[in-house]
């Protein structure tokens, strides 16, 4: 019996889920971007510091991920912009601070990420991890390095990474099917 193939977004209900917050929701607008353009994992998120992210070099440091490693992950111009719009936490260290101050549980990503799949008007039952899973397949299927995409996700194996490659697979199967070609 072969393993589950994780569940993703099209990269359309993705641009859906990360402009549905409204624009003075910054937090939850970091959270979803963040999940999303970086893989994390939510307890990475959770974790993050503000002295984990090198503005200068756009990189962030994930420490103590899965496996207790620590791994670098790209991050993109607009997210760092939002980061430095937003930096709530710094002060307290984290970056992303629940309402009342404190750090933010993984529940409660998990219901920001519900509450906004419902607002964008995803009829999936969208979860956090979802996003990592999406962000994977999508750098597969732009044409990003296998063995890339591997280091920014943190697996020790890069059999753990080629499950999306099964994904970008089916997808492939459908678009081959769906073109026109001449007989």
């Amino acid at each position: 019996m072969g393993k589950k193939l994780p569940k993703y977004l099209q990269a359309e209900e993705v641009r859906k889920l990360l402009n549905s917050p409204d624009r003075q929701k910054t937090r939850d607008r970091l959270i979803l971007r963040i999940l999303y353009r970086c893989g994390l994992r939510v307890s990475e998120l959770t974790n993050l510091k503000i002295e984990d992210i090198n503005f200068d070099e756009g990189i962030i440091t994930i420490r103590s991920g899965k496996g207790d490693k620590d791994r670098i992950v790209p991050i993109d111009a607009n997210t760092l912009d939002l980061i430095d719009f937003y930096k709530a936490g710094a002060e307290k260290g984290y970056l992303i601070l629940s309402e009342r101050g404190g750090s933010l549980s993984t529940r409660q990503v998990e219901r920001i990420v519900k509450k906004y799949a419902k607002k964008a008007g995803l009829k999936k039952n969208v979860y956090p991890h979802m996003l990592r899973h999406s962000f994977a397949v999508h750098c597969l299927k732009e044409g990003m390095n296998l063995r890339t995409v591997q280091k920014m996700l943190g697996h020790s194996s890069l059999t753990t990474t080629q499950i999306y490659l099964d994904l970008t697979g089916e997808d492939i199967k459908k678009d081959y099917e769906n073109h026109p070609l001449p007989a």
